[in-house]
Order: structure tokens, then C-alpha cells, then sequence
């Protein structure tokens, strides 16, 4: 198929070297100067995407897209699937830009979700288009050096929601992409509140503060974060995780840590915390090096803040989550709360 990828960070250039293997067509769009640049103007300069693959071997080889481009329209011309592989943060943004542009029959595919096709339909109101949101991207990766990305580790199951129940028969069309995608999740809530990142990206930023600031570059967040009391924080995150995907009507209400082993681990028999270790020990990434890190900046507002709102409108709280996003928010001197998504942008899904 031909793939138009929003997004040419760490994701964007890993997630385009897997599709064009698998023998897609890649265009890869950059949408923003925010992060980046000089590897995009690496990618623009040399027509191809290095690739250093640790999950084949440390095999370097380098790839071409059929196009490297900012130009959103171009882009986006005969794409049958659209992948936006942007920060959460800039759905909103993006979606005003980008739905316009939309035409009938184009699958819309947004890692990770939060929830962001929500404020995509709304700018394609007569179109059919299949929203679908995962929770994780198939292949972790980093950016080594301009035009070059390591990819870390794959998953090896995936699972995704679609914004509409009767798309859900184009399952079949997101799992010809990587082979990884085979599974559903009731709902867009239930895919947000399984994001990974809303539990371990933001307790172990906020509880490693002074680490993080004081180690300047070399903390190593899964070795080093995830003490047996901090356990115990994320297991009451867990309870209140799984209340609100409850609430909703999802029906694969687990815990962080066996949705871990599901994810990365072939033999589901394995100890669901030994599997964690091992991804620490071989997988885990370093950083991050400041506490300016999406693992506050999007994880907190985009899914800690979600989770906090979706109790509330249920009627309920969510405790723990509310001191996290309240310390987050006293840390960096930013209301967290009035960046998140408002129950009214997404009332009509819920």
C-alpha cells in the first residue's frame, strides 16, 4: 500500500524503514520545526533513511521513501493509509491541517492514540473515514545521528480501537502494515488508559525528579525508578486505570505489568515482572536527561489528565493520578489540567 507517515522523529523514521521491508510505499512528512530539524535536513539532503536494526543482527543499511516532504497535500495525494506518528500533543493542531486534506476511504492511524481521532472527525464530517489508534508503536527507536535511527526492540503483539464499531472489519488492513497489530480494544478509552507511558513514563519521571536533574543525562529510568514503594504507587494506578476503562465498557481491563509481558514477550507463561526486567536490562532507553521530557509534558496532560477527567464525569475519582498531575503541574509551573483535552472535545465518543 502507500503510506503517508506525519511525523519524521525517532518514531516516524523507524516505523517508515519497517513499512518499506514490508513492502509499502512510504511518503514521510514532517509537519513542524519543533524537534528534529537537522535530521530531517539530513533525510531531504541524501533522498534515504540509515538504519542501524539491533532486532536484525546490528545490520546497517539504508532505505528510500518515495518522498521526504513538508508539504502536507503532496504528501498525503493517494495515500491509502495515513499514519500520524506525532507527539499526542499536536492532534489538535494537526487535525485542522490535516482533515481537510482527508479524502473518502483513507484509514487514519494514530500511535499513540490519546483519544486524538476524536478532534480528527471533526474536520471530516461526510467523509468515510476508518479512525483507528494504537497504543505503542510496533518498534521502539532513537535518532543517532542526522539521518540515522536506531531501532531498539520490537513488540510482538499490538493491539488497536477504532473511533467507529462497524470499521472494525479493516482490521485486517492495519495488520498487513507491520503484523503486529492482530487485536482489538473495545474502545478509543480503553487504547488511551493501555498507553504504557501513563504509568510508568510519568511515576517514573515525577517520583526520579531530583535524579534526573542532578544525573544529567545518565539516568536509566527502568533500572533505576521502579523501587518495591513505587510499585506499590503504580499498582494503585492500575486500580484506578482499570475502574475507568470499566466504566466505559471496556472489556480488557489488565494491569500495567501483564499488559507489558503481552506486548513483548513471545511465552505468555513468563513472570510478567521478569519480563519487565529483562526489557530493562536489554531494551530500556536511557534518559530522560531533563524533566523538560514528553514523559511530563505529553504523558501527563494527554493521559493522567484523560484518565482523571473520564472518573469525574463517572462520578468518581482518581486520587492517585490527581497528586501525580498536581505534582507534575507544581514541578514545571504549568496547569497540566487546561492542556488536556476538555470532556466537551471528546463527548461525542464516550
Amino acid at each position: 500500500m502507500k503510506v503517508a507517515i506525519i511525523g519524521a522523529g525517532n518514531s516516524g523514521c523507524a516505523q517508515s524503514i519497517k513499512l518499506m521491508q514490508n513492502g509499502h510505499q512510504v511518503n514521510l512528512i514532517k509537519t513542524s520545526h519543533s524537534l528534529h530539524d537537522d535530521n530531517f535536513e539530513a533525510l531531504l539532503k541524501t533522498g534515504e533513511i540509515k538504519c542501524l536494526d539491533t532486532t536484525d543482527n546490528n545490520r546497517e543499511f539504508a532505505l528510500k521513501p518515495n518522498m521526504i516532504t513538508r508539504d502536507l497535500e503532496k504528501g498525503l495525494d493517494g495515500a491509502e493509509v495515513v499514519m500520524v506518528l506525532t507527539q499526542s500533543l499536536q492532534h489538535r493542531d494537526l487535525a485542522g491541517r490535516v482533515g481537510p486534506l482527508l479524502k473518502d476511504g483513507q484509514l487514519v492511524f494514530l500511535i499513540p492514540g490519546n483519544m486524538g481521532s476524536t478532534q480528527f472527525s471533526k474536520y471530516t464530517k461526510g467523509k468515510h473515514i476508518i479512525y483507528v489508534e494504537g497504543e505503542s508503536t510496533p518498534y521502539d527507536a532513537r535518532i543517532i545521528a542526522p539521518g540515522k535511527v536506531e531501532i531498539l526492540f520490537k513488540n510482538v503483539r499490538n493491539a488497536v480501537s477504532f473511533l467507529h464499531k462497524d470499521d472494525e472489519k479493516y482490521l485486517p488492513v492495519v495488520t498487513s502494515l507491520f503484523g503486529t497489530h492482530k487485536f482489538l480494544r473495545t474502545n478509543v478509552i480503553e487504547s488511551t488508559l493501555h498507553n504504557p507511558n501513563m504509568i510508568v513514563h510519568t511515576i517514573g519521571a515525577i517520583m526520579s525528579a531530583s535524579r534526573i536533574e542532578y544525573s544529567k543525562g545518565e539516568f536509566w529510568m527502568y533500572r533505576e525508578a521502579f523501587s518495591p514503594s513505587v510499585w506499590n504507587l503504580i499498582e494503585k494506578l492500575d486500580e484506578e486505570k482499570k475502574q475507568v476503562i470499566k466504566a466505559y465498557g471496556g472489556e480488557n481491563a489488565i494491569n500495567y505489568l501483564d499488559a507489558c509481558k503481552w506486548r513483548n514477550e513471545e511465552d505468555l507463561s513468563v513472570d510478567s515482572l521478569q519480563v519487565f526486567r529483562n526489557y530493562a536490562a536489554t531494551g530500556g532507553p536511557k534518559g530522560p536527561a531533563s524533566l523538560d521530557t514528553r514523559y511530563i509534558y505529553e504523558d501527563v496532560p494527554m493521559e493522567l489528565c484523560m484518565l482523571e477527567k473520564l472518573a469525574a464525569n463517572k462520578g468518581f475519582s482518581t486520587p492517585v493520578a490527581s497528586a501525580l498531575i498536581t505534582i507534575a503541574s507544581a514541578l514545571k509551573s504549568t496547569d497540566y489540567r487546561k492542556i488536556s483535552y476538555d470532556i466537551s472535545d471528546v463527548k461525542d465518543y464516550i
